[in-house]
């Protein structure tokens, strides 16, 4: 299990630097360009993807300090994690958990970039420093899906990912009307 979850935070890093490369092209005001406006606009879709891991690694920290009370995930979280997985697939919106709601209008780019290394950081290190056996134990938390292990909370990371990265192409191709100068 390990090396599986080791290859995918490497899928996730790959995505997490495309992400980045992508935003980096843009104008300050494709960053900020709200095609709806009650939609969010490129920064506050970032804002949401490092809130939510932040909040998933701040969980996954704390249920490593109580892993001998904690099994592992069974069937039913397997079962849970296909569904997750099914939506995220699927062209529908969702309202985003409290947890990973975003009320900045204008998040710091440069800032976000920071913070979404810190956490990487912190996922490389508990996979690095945790037995397969602890890897495997119901230690993540979903919002909707409940308990799964940190493989299945990182193919969620994933799946959310790719999710979003729909919603970022859209603004992008949506923003491309608007001038081009950086700043």
């Amino acid at each position: 299990m390990k090396e599986k979850t080791r290859l995918l935070f490497d899928r996730l890093e790959a995505k997490r630097g495309r992400i980045i490369k992508q935003y980096g092209r843009l104008t300050p005001a494709q960053l900020q360009f709200k095609a709806d406006p009650n939609e969010w606009n490129l920064l506050q879709v970032m804002r949401h993807l490092v809130t939510a891991e932040q909040q998933s690694v701040k969980l996954i920290l704390r249920k490593l300090q109580q892993q001998d009370k904690i099994s592992r995930t069974g069937f039913g979280a397997k079962f849970r994690h296909l569904v997750l997985k099914i939506a995220l697939r699927l062209p529908l919106k969702f309202k985003a958990p409290k947890i990973a709601e975003v009320h900045e209008e204008s998040p710091d780019f440069n800032q976000m970039k920071s913070e979404w290394e810190t956490v990487r950081e912190e996922i490389l290190t508990i996979i690095e420093e945790s037995t397969s056996e602890t890897l495997s134990k119901a230690l993540y938390r979903h919002p909707r899906a409940g308990y799964l292990n940190v493989k299945q909370a990182l193919e969620f990371m994933d799946e959310h990912l790719t999710h979003h990265q729909k919603q970022i192409d859209r603004l992008v191709d949506q923003s491309n009307n608007l001038p081009h100068q950086k700043s």
